[in-house]
């Protein structure tokens, strides 16, 4: 198994077809960002680290909360509460992981690009699933395989995004140890 993952790294990484779609996009962002307000707050400076890693747990728990909902319980008011909730932190999610982006090298820019791809694939899913349990309908089984398959992307999402800073070392600054 660790070969095929140390593959699948090596193949985002070495991801060159985004380079062009990805050069664009950062010297847009970087052309609105530079030394704005937005980079302060979006990008974590007030925090003294970046904000994404924070409020990414917003997506992650009310979306696994759902598909807990789901699977354990009828609370289809709830869960349906939890995905629109999680949808909704993606107006902060998402610009805060765009401001990282803008300022990463070309190899974290590949991976942080299908990171996003991922994330944006398990938003899409979850939209559907949220759609589907509009009142005064039960969630049905396709609901609740949508609500499954996003979680299942946003896996493969966090699993790129952990690449990227754990293995590629975006946004780590490396201090010596406090003793």
């Amino acid at each position: 198994m660790t070969g095929t993952l140390e593959k699948a790294w090596s193949a985002a990484e070495e991801a060159s077809f985004l380079d062009r779609p990805a050069g664009r996009l950062r010297t847009a962002l970087r052309r609105r960002l530079e030394g704005s307000a937005a980079e302060t707050i979006l990008g974590g400076r007030w925090l003294g680290h970046p904000l994404h890693p924070v409020v990414v747990a917003i997506p992650i728990g009310t979306w696994t909360g759902a598909v807990i909902l789901d699977a354990v319980a009828d609370e289809p008011a709830a869960a349906r509460t939890l995905i629109a909730t999680g949808l909704a932190s993606l107006s902060v999610v998402a610009p805060t992981g765009w401001v990282d982006w803008s300022l990463r090298d070309t190899r974290q820019r590949r991976v942080g690009l299908l990171h996003a791809g991922a994330n944006g694939v398990a938003a899409a899913l979850m939209a559907g699933s949220w759609l589907r349990r509009r009142p005064p309908e039960p969630p049905d089984t396709a609901a609740r395989t949508l609500a499954l398959a996003a979680l299942a992307a946003l896996g493969v999402g966090g699993a790129l995004g952990g690449h990227l800073t754990y293995a590629l070392g975006a946004g780590v600054e490396h201090r010596p140890a406090v003793e």
